[in-house]
């Protein structure tokens, strides 16, 4: 069996974002997913400290290289540059770098240009030589990390995806159901009119919310499900009901009764939400661009430009597709499992 060391943050990306409390629970991992699906493979953890300079790293490093001292592992793995500054240069365990984001893009947006951006970069170009597997999110994130220079060819795409336990259409007569329970609870019409949801973090890394929350139509109702410091930037109209954060088993109640699913990183291009809600088969409005590998304008809903009417159009149309896409979008979201994408990284990981 492979021994696999997983450094990083507590939490992913408590490095990268201003942090919310919320974001401890209710809001999925890859790490946590892929990992505990990973049937062949041991992990264990080095949660480091928030890396905000290089003294930070430094101290962290010597705690690391104490701890190496006394174990013995096939590969560490990274999913954070930042986390990266931890292995020094000539460390001899294999590097295994998992890159799941746009990392300088969500930092930029999150804190600006400031010495701990630099070190990010840095971090980056580590790992970019350093490591000899490279596991990446989606093609086109792959590609960028070949042209700043990738030096390993040793890579693989695995996707962000859902737990098909949790994750799956009900039964038409389960979501009427939901819809009286929650029309009560949020004292609304759930039942006789449209419904747009939004799953996950409300962090600026998202801030195309508040776009989308002025683009929904007036006859419409849009639930926000999810909490963290944008709550409070949102427009506040009478068809927005901001949910909070839920625990993560009653996500799929909320993206069971939508009409249309919405996501508003246009710059991402592998969301665990949209895997999640693919699963489903719910039609899903995403700004297009980098999620086109992987989403198909007018099969698994629309990409729209990101202005608020072309999304008001988008989430008009899209209502249209409910029942001729849904086949589409779970027949996709066979290969998004995590059980699927757990074993595809056991095959990367011994090949």
């Amino acid at each position: 069996m492979k021994k696999i060391l997983k450094i990083g943050d507590t939490v992913y990306s408590q490095s990268l974002q201003k942090f919310s409390k919320s974001y401890l629970s209710g809001f999925p991992q890859r790490e946590q997913f892929l990992l505990q699906h990973c049937k062949e493979i041991s992990f264990t953890f080095f949660r480091h400290s928030i890396v905000k300079s290089m003294d930070d790293a430094i101290g962290e490093r010597q705690r690391l290289r104490a701890y190496l001292s006394t174990n013995s592992f096939d590969f560490l793995m990274v999913d954070n540059p930042l986390s990266g500054l931890l292995i020094e240069d000539d460390c001899n365990i294999p590097v295994l770098f998992d890159s799941i984001d746009w990392y300088d893009e969500m930092y930029l947006k999150e804190f600006g240009v400031n010495a701990t951006y630099y070190l990010l970069r840095y971090g980056l170009l580590f790992l970019l030589r350093k490591a000899q597997k490279v596991v990446s999110q989606s093609p086109v994130n792959l590609g960028t990390l070949q042209r700043w220079g990738l030096a390993t060819k040793d890579t693989i795409i695995i996707p962000n995806g859902y737990d098909k336990k949790i994750f799956y259409p009900y039964s038409l007569s389960h979501v009427l159901t939901l819809k009286k329970a929650l029309s009560r609870k949020y004292s609304c019409d759930l039942i006789n009119k449209k419904i747009v949801v939004y799953t996950g973090k409300l962090g600026r890394f998202y801030d195309n919310l508040k776009l989308i929350a002025r683009a929904v139509p007036d006859e419409y109702i849009f639930l926000i499900v999810g909490d963290g410091p944008l709550k409070n930037q949102i427009p506040r109209r009478n068809n927005i009901i901001m949910c909070g954060a839920v625990d993560y088993s009653e996500v799929p109640t909320y993206t069971n009764i939508a009409d249309v699913l919405v996501f508003p990183v246009e710059g991402d291009c592998s969301p665990i939400a949209i895997s999640e809600y693919l699963a489903i088969g719910k039609p899903i409005v995403m700004g297009t661009g980098r999620v086109d590998w992987l989403l198909k304008d007018g099969k698994t809903g629309y990409l729209v430009v990101n202005s608020i009417n072309a999304w008001r159009t988008g989430i008009h149309k899209a209502v249209l597709l409910n029942r001729s896409c849904k086949k589409y979008n779970t027949e996709m979201a066979k290969h998004l499992s995590w059980q699927y994408l757990a074993k595809k990284f056991t095959n990367f990981v011994y090949a």
